[in-house]
């Protein structure tokens, strides 16, 4: 079964969220992480204090419901704002045409999710 992390980050200031964008493009790559599929960064184009990181996994959900990537994560950025972690488990997607998902989404897919 597919999942995936979110954590969501609302920060007070457009500097604080910058350093957080900053932060992330300083991480290093988790290495072998069991299923760790994709780490991807999304920012809100309306509130530019507000950003969210997606890891993507294969496999079953932790028994916690979090995996401790995802906790390290969100502990870390907790320091620029306010955190929500959340975890969400797929369940089935509507049937798109395959020409208009390779158009919208080349070369990710995260699980199923983007």
């Amino acid at each position: 079964m597919d999942w995936i992390e979110i954590i969501q980050l609302r920060t007070s200031t457009r500097t604080d969220c910058n350093a957080a964008v900053a932060a992330f493009h300083e991480l290093s790559s988790p290495g072998q992480e069991n299923g760790l599929e994709d780490i991807i960064l999304l920012r809100n184009p309306v509130l530019d204090t507000d950003m969210e990181i997606f890891i993507c996994w294969r496999g079953d959900v932790p028994q916690g419901g979090k995996s401790g990537l995802g906790l390290q994560l969100a502990s870390a950025f907790s320091e620029y704002g306010r955190i929500y972690h959340s975890v969400w488990r797929y369940e089935t997607s509507l049937m798109m045409k395959q020409e208009a998902k390779r158009i919208s989404n080349p070369g990710r897919n995260c699980g199923g999710f983007l």
